[in-house]
């Protein structure tokens, strides 16, 4: 049975789509949280924009501990995009640093959540750590030197695409942002989303993208080392998390 409860707060900035409605129906899957992720999140939708959704969902505990186990720690599909985790997995993603599940607990795109999910955000703060920003910096490093590769088929003619352009220069900042706020930027100011504007809509050259790119990697690698989160993430409050969520579910 698909459980909605929305807490004090929390207005669904969209129904639930349909192909999530029906993968909770088949397979028995009750959602923590979904949010509304991508470009409409960031801020920087333009017309055509699709609706992405990132979740976490609480299987039966018959299913989890059953001799075949869980049928999947995540689903994902298309039309439209989607990618919903089991919460512990959830959660171990969360506590390495991974930019992408760290975003969704600041997500303010908020499609459902219940108990599980409020607890989740709740504790958000926990789940960061030095390392996190370690993460940010490893990510952005590998999405500059796919650029910076691209040059060559660029000069034979290959388009380069500004959407990955913007989301280089969006990260950067997100993890120059989290080191001196201890908070995962989502929503971008405006001046950030004028000019992801642009550098997704082709006005900026790669070049251009690399320019600004390379000083704020910089800046990021300094900070990853000389900032205020803690040493390591309060693990044990996941830990705790988990097992209530997961055992919530030991009846049906």
């Amino acid at each position: 049975m698909l459980r909605i409860l929305f807490h004090k707060g929390y207005t669904p900035v969209v129904e639930l789509p349909p192909v999530l409605r029906d993968l909770a129906a088949e397979k028995h899957l009750a959602y923590a949280l979904v949010v509304r992720s991508g470009s409409k999140a960031y801020g920087i939708d333009v017309e055509g924009s699709d609706d992405d959704y990132v979740g976490v969902f609480v299987p039966r505990l018959r299913d989890f501990v059953s001799l075949e186990g869980l049928e999947r720690d995540t689903y994902a599909g298309n039309d439209p995009d989607y990618t919903v985790h089991e919460i512990g997995k959830f959660c171990r993603l969360a506590l390495k640093g991974n930019p992408a599940i760290l975003e969704t607990l600041w997500n303010p795109d908020v499609v459902q959540i219940d108990r599980w999910g409020q607890a989740l955000l709740e504790l958000r703060s926990r789940v960061l750590h030095r390392g996190s920003l370690e993460v940010y910096v490893d990510y952005a490093e590998a999405q500059l030197k796919k650029m910076v590769k691209g040059r060559g088929l660029h000069a034979k003619g290959g388009t380069y695409n500004g959407k990955y352009g913007a989301h280089l220069v969006r990260l950067l900042h997100a993890g120059i942002t989290l080191a001196g706020t201890k908070e995962v930027q989502v929503r971008v100011p405006p001046p950030l989303a004028a000019t992801l504007l642009e550098i997704r809509s082709g006005k900026r050259t790669m070049e251009d993208v690399l320019e600004m790119a390379r000083p704020l990697l910089e800046k990021l690698k300094r900070l990853s080392t000389t900032n205020a989160l803690p040493e390591r993430p309060d693990r044990r409050s996941f830990e705790t998390l988990v097992e209530a969520a997961r055992l919530s579910r030991r009846d049906e």
